[in-house]
C-alpha cells in the first residue's frame, strides 16, 4: 500500500470511524497501535507520573506534618508570648512601685539628712558644753582634792586629841574583845583594825568550840544607844569594798556583826536582840550573843535607803 493510498484512507470519514471502534474494541490493536504512535520516553511517562505522584503525596504528607508541627510551635509561641506580655505588664507595675518607692525613699533620706545636720550641731554644741562642764569638774575635783585632805587632817588631829585625852576606846574593844570571846570557849587567832568612814572597827578571826573559823566585825562606839550603830554594822559587812577587803586578807566566812560600847544604853539590848547583832559592854562583857548566820552581802537593812561614803580600809594587824 503506497503512502497515498494510506493518505486516502485517513481522510476516509467511514475508514476512520471504524479505525477508532477498533480501537476501543482490541486492546492489542490498541497497544499495538500506540507502540507504533509513541517513543519508549512517552510510553514510560504514565509510570514516571504515578512515581512522581506517590513522591508529590509524600512530600505533601511531610510538609502537612511540618505545618501541623509549625502551627502547634505557633501556639505554644503564642501561649508562651502572653504569659511573658503578661509578665511584662507585671513588672511594669512593679517598676512603676519601685519609682514611687524611691521617690519616698529619696524624701525620706533627705529629712534624714537635713536632721543628722541639726544634729551634728547640736553634737558640737554638746562638745562644747562637755568641755566647759569638765573644765568646771576639773576644778571642782581639785577643791575636792584639798577638802579631803583637810578632812584626813582633821581626822589625825581628832585620833591625836582622842589618843591624849584617853578616848582610844577601840583600843579598849581590841584588848577586852578577846577575853569576852575567850570566857565563852572561842579563841582570837587574829585581829585588825580597819578604818572604815572615818571610824576605827575591830575585825577578829575567831575560831568556835567545835574548831569552825569565823570573822567577827565589832563596831565600837563609845556610848550605844539607838538603832543606828547595829545597822551600822549590818550594812558595813554587806559593802562590797569592805567585803572584797576580807577575802583579799583571808578572813573565813560566815561573817558575824557586833557592837562594842563603853556604855550601854536602854532599848539597845533589845534592837540587838531584834536584829541578830551581838552586843558588848567594857564592863559586863557579853550582853546579848549574835545570831550566827551568814549574812547576804545583797539583803538590804532597814537603813539600806541611807547614802554612804565610799570606805577608806587600813589594815592594822596585832
Amino acid at each position: 500500500m503506497t503512502p497515498q493510498m494510506i493518505e486516502e484512507l485517513l481522510q476516509d470519514p467511514v475508514f476512520r470511524l471504524k479505525f477508532l471502534e477498533l480501537l476501543d474494541r482490541d486492546p492489542a490493536f490498541r497497544e499495538e497501535v500506540r507502540r507504533k504512535l509513541l517513543t519508549d520516553e512517552l510510553l514510560a511517562l504514565p509510570e514516571r507520573v504515578e512515581r512522581l505522584r506517590l513522591e508529590i503525596h509524600k512530600e505533601f504528607e511531610r510538609v502537612w506534618r511540618a505545618i501541623q508541627e509549625n502551627n502547634r510551635q505557633i501556639a505554644a509561641l503564642t501561649e508562651r508570648m502572653e504569659r511573658v506580655e503578661a509578665q511584662i505588664a507585671t513588672l511594669a507595675q512593679q517598676v512603676q512601685e519601685n519609682s514611687r518607692q524611691i521617690a519616698a525613699l529619696t524624701e525620706r533620706m533627705e529629712r534624714v539628712e537635713a536632721q543628722i545636720a541639726t544634729l551634728a550641731q547640736q553634737v558640737q554644741e554638746n562638745s562644747r558644753q562637755i568641755a566647759a562642764l569638765t573644765e568646771r569638774m576639773e576644778r571642782v575635783e581639785t577643791q575636792i582634792a584639798a577638802l579631803t585632805e583637810e578632812v584626813r587632817d582633821l581626822r589625825r588631829t581628832v585620833g591625836r586629841m582622842e589618843e591624849r585625852w584617853g578616848l582610844a576606846h577601840e583600843n579598849m574593844a581590841e584588848d577586852l574583845m578577846p577575853r569576852f570571846l575567850a570566857s565563852a570557849g572561842r579563841r582570837v587567832r587574829r585581829s585588825a583594825m580597819v578604818q572604815f568612814d572615818g571610824e576605827a572597827d575591830l575585825v577578829l578571826e575567831v575560831e568556835e568550840t567545835d574548831g569552825r573559823r569565823v570573822t567577827w566585825v565589832v563596831e565600837v562606839k563609845g556610848r550605844v544607844w539607838g538603832p543606828r550603830p547595829f545597822e551600822q554594822v549590818l550594812e558595813r559587812i554587806r559593802d562590797a569594798a569592805f567585803r572584797s577587803w576580807l577575802l583579799r586578807e583571808g578572813f573565813p566566812e560566815p561573817v558575824i556583826p557586833a557592837v562594842f560600847g563603853l556604855a550601854i544604853y536602854a532599848g539597845a539590848e533589845a534592837m540587838a536582840q531584834k536584829l541578830g547583832v551581838g552586843l558588848y559592854e567594857a564592863q559586863r562583857g557579853e550582853v546579848v550573843a549574835p545570831l550566827f548566820r551568814n549574812l547576804d552581802p545583797r539583803t538590804p537593812t532597814s537603813d539600806a535607803a541611807r547614802p554612804r561614803r565610799k570606805p577608806c580600809l587600813r589594815k592594822s594587824v596585832l
